[in-house]
């Protein structure tokens, strides 16, 4: 051993070895990992119930599927009616702030709330159900107004009832307008006036014969239930229509396509007479001027439709940022100003006549020269039609009591609504000769031409609410107005009773012969897609709803079902 000067052992000397540079990412990894295997409750709950950590939606059990639905952030379904529940929550919310008592229960809003909710929950019920949507916001109005417990509709005012259902007018006839298209009805101009016309009289005929004598009703009011209840819904068969043109058929001879197209007229000329009628048999003028009613309502609707249509033409300019709101802007408020200011000027008639007059002459120019914007704004109205139409079947449904229901009037009504109906079935065939169908396919139309909704829904309780609010404003009730009133009520009952009974059976009839009584198209390349296009996209624009009941049709449809001949 070595020792130093001193005689102790020297210092022993430590030979450092060289090292690797440490790696930063390592380190993070490894303390990411104890972390996590020692992290808190929340990231591991965190974790656990985000989506994205989930395995796909594939080979998954349903209570899987129901558990997945449940994680974060909301997705799906559950993402989609949560919106609807803030939403509407938001708008209570202001409107409780602006209008206080109004809003809450008890007050009118909150009642229109309800039975507008109860109503979409009474469609989505009914679709499920396969039974037209209408008739479940129907039901969910009356059981809003007649079970005790739940008479929140009870509530509502006449005023708000009436004019809600006035609106909901309007945007029909607007539709209607707009979705008339000159160059189908040119082709099938014969055919479509026959069949919207022809069935339409002779079953309001029928009607207005039956109310007489069975009822006991005056000859007008006989007449007005008439035209009240002819009208098809197109609530019911327009979609069932894009049904047939997505499997091809029945599309050879066009019957969709009349169908469609003869509906729209029909409604159109049911609310006009029923408009011009009513509008007659609540004037207060003279013989000589009640006579002249019609004539001079007919002379003020088309003209000034016509005014205001070609102003459209127009302005906005073609040029303008946005012209397709604009354009939806200033139909629906001519509209409104129209109905609304011709009841209040005594000519109930006109307003609903400018209406469609200024609809079809700017639809007219817009489909010509620019039909990007007529698409836009008629799926403005679409959408706008979507949200009223729970507010109007379900004030429908809400505007009829079983307490002022005359026991009779049920019984005596259905038979009035069954010879109606058993005429227009018999005389459908003969209206649809100039269309050159087979005997199958014009006992097709026939069963068609059944299901009953959209009008009744909005002029059902039209009398009714005319008296009420008339007898409102009198100290001593007029005898002429109870009378009348009384036949309103009738009226509504039996208006109620039409959709319930025509609506499933129109709908039932139609699913389940369309396959035995109608032919499937077999033809191959150019020609069918020449037939196809203009067909569908007409059909397409009369989607009542404008929504989830729209049927896609892919371009080779047709191609695929041919094989299943």
């Amino acid at each position: 051993m070595f020792l130093n000067s001193n005689g102790k052992h020297p210092p022993a000397v430590i030979e450092m070895q060289p090292t690797e540079p440490i790696d930063a990412s390592r380190v993070d990894a490894k303390s990411d990992q104890q972390a996590a295997k020692n992290g808190s409750f929340s990231n591991r709950w965190t974790s656990a119930v985000m989506e994205k950590n989930t395995r796909p939606t594939e080979h998954l059990t349903g209570v899987q599927r129901f558990r997945r639905a449940l994680l974060c952030p909301p997705h799906g379904a559950l993402a989609y009616n949560l919106t609807k529940i803030i939403a509407i929550i938001a708008l209570f919310s202001a409107l409780v702030a602006i209008l206080k008592a109004e809003a809450f229960p008890g007050g009118n809003l909150w009642a229109l709330l309800v039975v507008t909710i109860c109503a979409m929950i009474g469609e989505e019920i009914a679709t499920k159900l396969r039974l037209p949507g209408l008739l479940g916001m129907l039901i969910a109005g009356l059981l809003l107004q007649n079970v005790p417990g739940i008479r929140v509709a009870t509530s509502i005012t006449p005023e708000w009832s009436s004019s809600l259902r006035t609106v909901a007018l309007v945007v029909i006839l607007l539709r209607a307008g707009l979705g008339l298209d000159i160059v189908v009805l040119r082709r099938l101009s014969k055919s479509v006036a026959s069949v919207a016309f022809v069935p339409s009289t002779t079953e309001s005929c029928a009607v207005a014969v039956a109310a007489r004598y069975i009822l006991g009703f005056d000859w007008l009011w006989s007449f007005v239930l008439g035209y009240l209840l002819t009208a098809v819904s197109p609530a019911v068969l327009v979609p069932s229509m894009l049904a047939l043109q997505e499997n091809g058929l029945g599309v050879d001879k066009g019957v969709p396509t009349l169908l469609v197209a003869a509906s729209s007229i029909e409604n159109v000329y049911a609310i006009e007479v029923f408009s011009v009628l009513m509008s007659v048999g609540f004037a207060t003028t003279s013989l000589t001027m009640q006579i002249l009613q019609a004539p001079i309502e007919i002379v003020i609707g088309v003209s000034y439709g016509l005014a205001a249509g070609l102003v459209l033409w127009y302005l906005p300019h073609n040029g303008h940022p946005s012209k397709s709101s604009y354009r939806f802007i200033i139909l629906l408020g001519a509209g409104l100003a129209a109905v609304f200011g011709g009841n209040d000027l005594q000519y109930s008639g006109a307003g609903p006549l400018v209406t469609l007059i200024m609809a079809f002459t700017a639809g007219y120019k817009w489909r010509k020269s620019d039909a990007s914007s007529h698409e836009e704004v008629t799926a403005k109205l679409a959408m706008l039609w979507r949200y009223f139409q729970p507010v109007l079947f379900g004030l429908m449904g809400a505007a009829l009591s079983t307490e002022k229901i005359q026991s009779e009037t049920i019984g005596l009504g259905i038979a009035v609504i069954f010879i109606g109906l058993l005429v227009r079935f018999l005389v459908t065939p003969f209206a649809t000769l100039g269309a050159h169908l087979n005997w199958k396919e014009k006992l097709f139309a026939s069963i068609a031409w059944f299901p009953k909704g959209t009008v009744q829904a909005t002029l059902g309780s039209k009398v009714y609410d005319y008296t009420t609010l008339a007898l409102s404003t009198q100290t001593a009730p007029d005898p002429y107005l109870l009378r009348v009133q009384q036949i309103g009520i009738q009226m509504l009952t039996i208006a109620v009773l039409c959709i319930i009974i025509t609506a499933p059976l129109g709908a039932i009839g139609i699913t389940f012969t369309q396959g035995r009584l109608l032919e499937r198209r077999i033809v191959s390349g150019a020609t069918e897609q020449e037939l196809d296009t203009s067909e569908r996209e007409f059909i397409k624009e009369e989607l009542p709803a404008g929504e989830h009941i729209m049927v896609d049709f892919p371009e080779n449809c047709l191609e695929n079902n041919t094989g299943k001949q």
